[in-house]
């Protein structure tokens, strides 16, 4: 699997510590079959704004940790955008790095509580750079958890979704649950992947979450479609889907039992 949002750069933001928690990440995702992962540190404009460089270099230092301590998992760079009317200024000066570095793909946060006006507006605007939007977990933004539709009119634009897999377990609690599994299961999901923040509650974990969506959706959510962006080519959108998908018994059987056992924790 491919794993396109993480926080697991030492010391750069509010992720990875230091390289010894690090080294324990890499050894949970490398665990949970993930083989390749994108390091996003968080840039916002004007209050945390991590310079290219500085990622670039943490990324070499932790690949060559990593291949002498022989974790088969590879680093590559990238970051977490805070939505903000900055962003075009930023890409066209060269200060923002995509996914992959590869120059196709940008991940971009929404703000928790409330979608900006200028939003859609700005997201146009990066696609007319050649750079697709990819938004982080939007399950965890209020106004599209009080209408999970909202989604629609930025996969119209063309912008892609990433669900995280904690959220589709519970660890986010019930609420934002509810909302990833409706964004799958109404087909509005793009990519899943761990936002991972430390090696304990917010690991690089995924089996849990291709336990409940299934093979299949796994399959094309964390391993096709990361495997597209990486390499810079299209990745199929469309908001004429079908009707929400219900889940079968064994995957409600799984859900519950997740649900409880992240209660319990």
């Amino acid at each position: 699997m491919i794993d396109i949002h993480a926080h697991i750069l030492p010391g750069i933001d509010d992720g990875s510590p230091d390289l010894e928690t690090s080294l324990k990440m890499a050894e949970i995702a490398a665990s949970e079959g993930i083989k390749k992962m994108v390091a996003t540190p968080h840039f916002i404009p004007k209050e945390r704004e991590v310079e290219r460089e500085l990622i670039l270099e943490k990324v070499d230092e932790l690949n060559n940790l990593l291949r002498k301590k022989g974790i088969d998992l590879e680093i590559y760079p990238g970051q977490e955008v805070f939505l903000s009317p900055e962003i075009p200024e930023l890409l066209d000066k060269g200060r923002l790095i995509t996914l992959f570095d590869g120059g196709k793909y940008l991940l971009v946060e929404l703000p928790m509580m409330s979608i900006p006006q200028y939003a859609l507006n700005i997201i146009h605007s990066i696609h007319l750079r050649g750079i697709k939007v990819i938004l982080a977990h939007p399950e965890r933004n209020m106004e599209i958890a009080n209408d999970v539709n909202r989604l629609r009119d930025f996969v119209r634009i063309g912008a892609l979704v990433q669900v995280n897999s904690l959220s589709l377990t519970g660890v986010f609690g019930r609420t934002c649950q509810k909302v990833a599994l409706k964004i799958v299961r109404s087909g509005l999901a793009h990519i899943i992947a761990t936002d991972c923040h430390t090696a304990r509650s917010r690991a690089p974990r995924v089996k849990k979450a291709a336990n409940l969506i299934g093979e299949k959706t796994t399959k094309l959510l964390a391993k096709e479609n990361p495997f597209l962006i990486m390499e810079g080519k299209e990745v199929e959108t469309s908001v004429e889907v079908g009707r929400e998908k219900r889940f079968g018994l064994v995957e409600r059987i799984t859900l519950l039992f997740n649900s409880l056992k992240t209660i319990k924790e």
